[in-house]
């Protein structure tokens, strides 16, 4: 089954589905041909937005399968890594970086207001301790500069639980992430790949479930974004079975078209591509 929202997304756009890029024929051909098996009118224009409908549908409908048979997770979307227990290090890089300069300096101001009205040994101690003050902040200043500052993508759906050691309102904990790409072209398909790699080198503790999700329908797009180095755990389709029997029935042509084809199908018995049922039943077990 397709996911229950997908078909609320799926639209026409200049007489061309709109999960189909206008400069590919044959995405085209798949698109029409996925299309019709969806039962997507032809005349029903394309949503505006599909990005943000797409997440708000999805949680929705997540977090309602979940309460029914986890309802220990949490579902939200638009996330930052730093929010969730194993990530909570990467705000000490932004609490280092704070530049406490003008609080140190007002107190040093006063002190050597005192310490002139003191006497003048006091005097130059204070000013030792303005010029070690100053040197410390130099020192600082030049490791937090030789420091990398690059913040990991948002997660655009993240589930996560509460740490039962960590009373309050403590960091919960990430059991899954998700990147949602309703189509993929080259310059989208590195975003989850470097969201994964990035997630799995910056955790202290267990690595949350991460993969993409996608509506993309061409075989070659899917296969560079599932068959890679282990960034992704997996890639999920929100209509997988009804793009498998428009893959089988286009992808027939010649020998290129077969190739695709079978590896399309290679993907999916070697789970790289799952379909959206899969993402449900799975996240359940985190």
């Amino acid at each position: 089954m397709p996911a229950p929202f997908v078909t609320d997304l799926c639209g026409f756009r200049e007489g061309r589905p709109n999960t189909s890029d206008k400069n590919d024929a044959l995405s085209q051909e798949l698109g029409h041909a996925f299309f019709d098996l969806l039962e997507i009118p032809v005349d029903k224009p394309a949503p505006g937005g599909v990005d943000k409908a797409w997440s708000k549908a999805m949680v929705t409908d997540l977090a309602g399968m979940l309460s029914l048979s986890a309802p220990h997770l949490r579902v939200r979307d638009e996330r930052r890594l730093e929010e969730y227990e194993q990530y909570a290090h990467l705000k000490a890089l932004k609490t280092l970086a704070e530049d406490v300069s003008p609080e140190v300096a007002g107190a040093l101001d006063r002190l050597t207001l005192l310490a002139r009205n003191a006497g003048s040994e006091l005097a130059g101690a204070a000013m030792e301790l303005a010029d070690a003050v100053e040197a410390a902040e130099r020192r600082r200043r030049a490791l937090v500069d030789l420091l990398a500052d690059e913040s990991p993508l948002r997660l655009d759906i993240a589930v996560d639980r509460a740490v039962p050691s960590v009373p309050g309102e403590g960091p919960r904990h990430l059991v899954a992430g998700f990147s949602l790409k309703w189509s993929l072209r080259t310059d989208r398909l590195q975003d989850p790949r470097t969201q994964g790699a990035k997630m799995a080198t910056m955790r202290r503790g267990r690595m949350p479930h991460f993969a993409a999700v996608t509506m993309e329908p061409r075989p070659y797009m899917l296969g560079r974004l599932g068959r890679g180095t282990g960034d992704l755990d997996c890639v999920y389709h929100l209509a997988l079975p009804q793009l498998t029997e428009a893959v089988r029935l286009v992808y027939t042509d010649n020998k290129d078209r077969i190739r695709q084809r079978d590896m399309f199908m290679r993907m999916i018995d070697q789970r790289r591509l799952r379909d959206y049922d899969d993402l449900v039943a799975y996240t359940t077990t985190l």
